[in-house]
Order: C-alpha cells, then structure tokens, then sequence
C-alpha cells in the first residue's frame, strides 16, 4: 500500500511554538489574556518577543479562553478605522469593505501595520475561505479565515511608500466557502464579522499624533469608530454659549470629516481616543491664549488632543468657530484610490436629467464563480427630492451569465432592503446583455442617502452533489453599467424624517434661524442634543445655526428639533406629532425613573471589545442598552352592556308585539319604504365621507415596549416653517445612549416617515410614514417642476385622485345637462301638424 510521507514542521515554527508554550506555562493566572463575554483578544507577547510580532505576513493572535474579564490595554498603539454605513459584516460567497483613513505627513512616512479583528461564521471552511487585504489598490497580505469560535487577530506588513499624506484607501475582501452544502440558499449562512475596536493601523509606541487643526481628519475615534468630542466646561454657561459650543462641535466634526461623532459635557478630559474641548482654558495653562482665540494641543499618551479656549463668552467661542471653519473650506488631500473612496462612503450625488456610470459608485468588472453575486453602491439625491410614482430610474446592466443555469436563475435589485425589481437569466445557453434596462421606481427611492444592492441567483444542477465542475465562472458584470436619473420633482415634502434629517433642514426656512428645544438642560439631554445636531450638520454638510432654548416648543414660527425625556414634554407636544401621550406612559412607566442606566452605558462606551454575542447578532457597535423587559399592556377595560329587561322578558314583549300587531296600511308600507331608501342613502353617504377620511387619517401608531427612542415629526399649524421634530426616551441616560446608536450611519440613513422607534440596545429601527403629507416647494417656481409635484401628490394619493376624477365626471355631466336644456328647437306642437311659420322656415 503506498506510504504517505508524515509532514515535519519546520524548524522556526517549532521554536515559535516552543516558545509559545514556555509563555503560556510560566505565565500566572491573572495575566491569562481573554476574547469571552465582554473581553477582547490580544496578542500575546512580551517585550522580548516584538521581532515575533512584527515578522513579515499575517501575524495571528491565538486566543486563551477564559472567564470574562475586563481586557487589558491593547499591546501596541492603534488607530480604529471611522464608522461605515454598511456595517462591518462580510457575508455570502464574496464581499469587501473599504475605509478611507487619514493620515498627517509623519504618520505616513512611519512603518505602519494593518491590523485585522474578526469573527467567522462556523459554516466557513479554512481551507477554501481567505481574507485580503489592500491599501490604495495593493494587495498587502492574505490569511485563512479561521475563526469560528472566537476573535482572531491578524496583522500585515504596509510596504514603504505605499501610504500617503491625507485619505488613504484600506480594504478588506472576502472570499467564503461553505463546509458541507453547495446549494444557493448555504451562501446566507456564509458570513465573517469584523471587530471594530480591534481593526486598524499599529504604529510604535510614541509615534507622531495629530500636531494642527489642519490634521483633524486624522484624529483617532475609538473602538466603535465614532469620534468622541468632550466639552469640558469649567463653569456653568448659560444658553448662548452652548448655542456657540454646539455650532463649534459642528465645524469640528465637519472640519474633521467625521462620520460619525458623540458629543458629550464632561466635568474632566478622557482619551485617547478622540478630542478634548477646553472652554475657559485649563489648570495652569499660559497666558498665552490671552492672545488667541484657541490653542491646539496634540495627543500625549492617555491623553486625547485637545483645543483650548481662551474664554467662555459668546463673543470668543464665534472667533474660535471661524479659525476652525477655515479648514472646512480646504480640498481633502490622499491618494486617488483614498479620495474615491471617501467620495463613495460620503454618496455619490444624483441630480435631476443625469446619466452615471457605475464606476462613480467604485464598482468594476468582474467575473463569479458562486453561485450568489452580490454587490452594491450608495446613492444620495436631493433632499428636496418628491419620492412618488411620475417616473422611474433606470439601471442600465452591462455583462453575461454562462450557460446551465437552472429556472430561477435571475439579478434581483434592492433599493433601501426591498426588492424593486427583478430579470429573469432565462436562456439555457447563456446569455450576453449589453443594455438590460431595469426600472426602479421613484416611489421607492428617499430623499438623502440610499442603498443599491444587485443580486444574481446563479443556481445550476452540480449544486446538488458538490461537483468540481462549481467552481466554473457563472456571471459577469461590466463597469459599462450606468445609472440614469430623470428630471426630479423639487419639493419638501413635510412630514419626511429622511428630507428632514437628511439635510433639508436649512431649506425649510432659509431666513430664520431653526430652534433646539430642551425643556430639562442636564449633562446626558444637553449631549444627546449636541450629538442629534452635529449629525444633521455632517448629512447637510454645513453648519446648522441653531437657537437654544427650553420652552416654547410649539411656536410653530421657525422649525424646532425638541431633544428630551417624555416625562419632561407636553402632552400637547407629543400629539402634534402623532404620538399617543398615555400610551408611551405607559410602555415607558418602569423605565422613566431608571437612573442606573447612564453607568452600564459609560461602560459600554470604554469597552475595548464586543462580545461574542453581540458579534454573531451584527449589532452595531455604538448600540449598547440594558435591555428592557417586555411589558404587558393593560388591557382595555370591557364595557358591560346593562339592558334593562332580560332574555325572557323580551322574548316576552316581542310575543306581545307579534300578537297586538296589525296588517299595514299602503301608506304605511311607503313610509317605511321612503324611511329605510333615506337610511340606505344616508348610511352610503356616511360610508364614503368615512373611507374619504381614512385614506389621509394618520393611524395611530403601536410603539414598540422594547423601543429606547421615538422620533416624531408634524405640522402643528397651517405654516409649514412651524415643523416640528421630536426626540424622546424613557429618561436622559437612555436619550444620551440612543441618540449615539441613532447616528450610526447605517442606521440614520435609514429613518424615513413620520415617526420612527429605536431599539438602542440592538440597533433595530421601525418606521411609518405619513398618510397625509404636504408639498413646499423648495427651488424657483416652474410650470415643469409644478407638474411633476402634481403629479406627484396624485401617485401618493390614488384614492383621492379618484374621487376627485369622479367628482369632476358628474359636474361635467351636469353642467353639460344644464348648457344644452336651453339649446336646439322647442317642439311647440307636439299633435303632429307643422305650423304655417313652421313650414315656412322649413322652406
């Protein structure tokens, strides 16, 4: 029988393993490093064995199960990658991430690694499964996914030169088989989690920070990829310097290029991650700012950067929001790849009449050989946008498929997590299509930030058994491909949380400064409200000059945001905005005077790494919440209807009745006919005011028990400027933490309608839209733009649209009915003879 030859390990992985082990051994208990629970890996080396680490290839950090435990510092400096609007989830057979990350001119010409957290699905072989990594377009390094019962760690060496000043592009693709099923439904099963806050670039210790404002994009956001800004006050500011300090939060993150940012008032700076917001100068600090609006200060170890303010009056915070947004108006720097892909993160804008090719959006031709191809690109249109049925988008697909396919092979076309559209690959021979035009209606599409994702189904018969034969490419997508945008309708559309929020804000009311309501100024409401506006500010990218104050809520003169708990607003304020006061009492009655709430959220936002848990589930890591219990709504108390007379008694009365009855009269009988067609007519009457009605009656919405925040827009008058938008929660803790879940991007750029409910522990957001709307026109008037809002409105309101055509039919009936009663001959003679004066004429 033939001997098959025993494989040796070389010689310097037995002394790495040898070494390994002597570590593990002599190590004590308490220094065991831990992934499980709320712990994170980390590489297990000492100061003697760096040169191990830093070896050329992927250097994987095998991981000692343990209890859980607090994680230790991470082994070297590391700078996380920001918050993406995709999330951080490689799923199916082949998919990538890619981040833009900046870089000052020193950091770029140290030795940078890239380092690689991640988690696999159970299902992944190794074998077959690999993970590859590049920088602006180079591939750096590839490693097996091995990974499917705990965090592993990888690292790649980033060649000289290959980094560049200013936004560099980093990427990490994925390829996934399945173990033991080839069938098309195993591909959802296939997917493999980066973690956040063990994913980025590793420098040496000390290592050049951010040394300017002009370097903001570069500051480091911590292991959720949001950029902690803390304003420490040192006094107690009234409303007109935090107005100041919220607009300069803004100008910073806009500065900064964030994506995402969490503003919080502290009593002390944090670090390292993020920036540190001195208002009135530090202990100790120079007399130097005396002459300066602000100093900027670089990171020193623990120790985030900071900007110091010279003062804390209104006068000088504006100064200091001037020399920040000098450095808003300056074209980013990178590479090429670095600026595309910070173009495509931030979405590449569509406008009216405007053809784009798909490589705007970053993809390029490509073959497959799975068996379901995925991929996808963000599009942002106008927020003046009016999402209704008056045309369509077409997507313009360039490519082929191969042939034996089997029925029910087709692309299929998402647009914002629904299906849109579909095209069957019917041919069994195969196919080439150079202009497969799919239309996507325009209905379905929102205004700002929207998500396009192409599937193809590529079933075939050796699918079944696992053959070799698999493996053959079965589809192909050209860069050919294009998108085409028809001429939009131009108007907000009021209530729309997606225009809204998304940056149309400042359009409502050009002239008037908008307001921001907080009814109770604590720290955690004051963040929460901080954190809501620099958001808005980054999706409008611009400043949005907002006027605090804490009363006066429906004003109804200027649009007003409302940030705060629901037992401090009005019950008047949550009604303009569609929302049921006692019934969010009630969901919200054990949980309004929770005050432990605030510390297991302080915790989560210094947590080093997720759980496992929370890993397989693709929770957004800015979304952490205690969870709720579920809570039993009180039923609605039946009513017991008392009658007067019992079952026999009127069975009793209906006998005397029958026998005391006599036969109707004729005239009777015609009353009793007129009474019941009366009442006939009537109660149809009725049934149609009622249906009329109901086709623009806002249901009333069930919230959720398990929501964290409600998101609720209206309008309380007659003027649209008065729109209304409110922010509530349980209590101010939960607010501070759901306001920072809620501004995740893959998260924001999803609210729409006009209330939408938040689950801050899982990330989990239900929307309703608005039954009745209202159209304000947002550009210069325009007989084209007119019609399109016309009909617009008509494809949103089909049922009135038929009314009214139904009503313009009978009045043109009747008023044809009454023009022609006067017109034509009167028969004045109706016996048959023609008068003399008649047959004159007639002569």
């Amino acid at each position: 029988m033939p001997i098959t030859p025993r494989r040796c390990p070389a010689p310097h992985s037995v002394s790495l393993l040898t070494l390994a082990s002597l570590l593990v051994a002599t190590a004590p208990a308490a220094e065991a490093q831990s992934f499980l629970g709320r712990g994170a890996p980390q590489v297990l080396s000492l100061p003697d064995a760096q040169t191990a680490v830093r070896r050329a290839g992927p250097a994987v950090a095998e991981t000692i199960p343990s209890a859980p435990a607090p994680a230790p510092a991470p082994a070297l400096p590391q700078r996380p990658f920001p918050a993406l609007s995709t999330g951080l989830r490689l799923a199916g057979e082949e998919s990538s991430l890619q981040w833009p990350v900046y870089l000052t001119e020193t950091q770029a010409r140290e030795r940078l690694r890239l380092r690689i957290g991640y988690l696999a699905a159970i299902s992944v072989v190794p074998d077959a499964s690999f993970l590859t990594a590049t920088v602006n377009g180079v591939a750096i390094g590839r490693s097996e996914i091995k990974a499917p019962g705990a965090i592993r760690i990888i690292e790649f060496d980033i060649p000289a030169d290959l980094l560049k000043p200013g936004y560099n592009a980093v990427a990490v693709a994925g390829i996934q088989r399945h173990r033991v099923d080839c069938s098309l439904d195993a591909t959802y099963e296939l997917w493999t989690q980066i973690d956040p806050a063990w994913t980025g670039l590793v420098a040496s210790p000390g290592a050049a920070g951010v040394a300017s404002l002009r370097d903001l994009p570069a500051i480091a956001p911590d292991g959720r990829g949001v950029v902690p800004i803390r304003i420490v006050l040192r006094s107690r500011p009234g409303f007109a310097t935090f107005e100041r300090l919220i607009g300069l939060a803004q100008r910073v993150a806009l500065a900064g290029g964030f994506s995402q940012a969490a503003v919080e008032f502290a009593a002390e700076p944090g670090g390292p991650a993020g920036l540190d917001i001195i208002v009135g100068g530090s202990d100790g600090d120079s007399t130097g700012l005396a002459r300066q609006p602000l100093a900027f200060e670089p990171a020193q170890g623990e120790r985030a950067a900071r900007i110091t303010l010279a003062g804390d009056t209104p006068a000088e915070i504006e100064a200091a929001q001037r020399i920040v947004s000098v450095t808003t108006t300056r074209d980013p720097l990178g590479s090429p790849q670095g600026l595309k892909v910070l173009a495509q993160t931030r979405g590449v804008p569509a406008r009216s009449s405007e053809t784009l090719s798909v490589t705007a959006f970053g993809l390029q031709s490509r073959d497959f050989a799975g068996r379901l191809f995925r991929t996808g690109f963000d599009v942002t249109l106008p927020t003046d946008f009016v999402p209704a049925d008056y045309d369509k988008i077409t997507l313009d697909l360039a490519g082929g498929y191969a042939a034996g396919l089997e029925v029910g092979a087709q692309i299929i076309v998402d647009l914002n997590g629904r299906n849109v559209a579909s095209v069957p690959l019917a041919r069994a021979d195969g196919d080439i299509f150079r202009d497969e035009a799919i239309a996507l209606p325009l209905s379905r599409w929102r205004p700002g930030r929207n998500r396009v994702e192409i599937r193809a189904l590529l079933p075939t018969a050796t699918d079944r058994v696992c053959e070799e034969g698999a493996a053959r490419r079965r589809f192909m997508l050209l860069d050919r491909s294009s998108m085409t945008v028809p001429r939009l309708a131009q108007a907000l559309r009021l209530p729309d949380l997606a225009a809204t929020l998304g940056g149309g804000l400042p359009k409502l009311a050009a002239d008037r400064r908008p307001r921001l309501v907080v009814p109770t100024p604590d720290r955690e409401t004051m963040s929460a409200a901080a954190t809501l506006a620099v958001q808005m500010a980054l999706s409008a990218e611009k400043p949005i000059d907002f006027e605090l104050a804490n009363d006066r809520a429906l004003d109804g003169r200027t649009p007003t945001v409302v940030v705060a708990p629901a037992r401090a607003l009005e019950p008047d304020v949550l009604r303009a905005v569609g929302l049921n006061p006692d019934r969010i009492r009630q969901i919200w009655e054990g949980r309004a005077a929770t005050a432990s709430l605030g510390e297991p959220t302080r915790r989560v936002a210094v947590m080093d790494g997720a759980s496992l848990d929370r890993l397989r589930n693709d929770r957004p890591p800015a979304c952490a919440l205690p969870a709720a219990a579920p809570r039993s709504t009180n039923p609605v108390p039946s009513r017991e209807r008392l009658d007067a007379l019992g079952t026999d008694d009127r069975d009793l009365v209906a006998d005397w009745n029958g026998t005391l009855s006599t036969q109707p009269r004729l005239a009777d009988r015609a009353t009793a006919f007129t009474a019941r067609l009366t009442a006939a007519a009537w109660d149809s009457w009725t049934a149609t005011v009622n249906w009329a009605q109901d086709q623009v009656r806002e249901p009333e919405i069930e919230i959720n028990p398990q929501a964290s925040l409600i998101v609720g827009q209206g309008l309380p008058g007659r003027d649209p400027n008065g729109l209304l938008t409110v922010f509530t929660a349980p209590n101010a803790a939960s607010l501070q933490a759901s306001a920072l879940c809620l501004t995740t991007p893959s998260i924001w750029n999803r609210i729409e309608g006009r209330v939408a409910t938040l689950n801050g522990d899982d990330g989990t957001l239900a929307v309703y839209d608005a039954k009745q709307v209202r159209l304000v026109e947002s550009g210069p008037a325009s007989i084209g733009n007119l019609r399109l809002v016309v009909a617009g409105w008509f494809s949103t309101n089909p049922s009135l649209f038929v009314l009214i055509l139904f009503a313009a039919t009978v009045s043109l009936g009747l008023s044809t009915s009454a023009m022609l009663r006067d017109l034509g001959r009167a028969q004045g003679n109706p016996g048959g003879t023609p008068r003399a004066d008649d047959r004159h004429e007639d002569l």
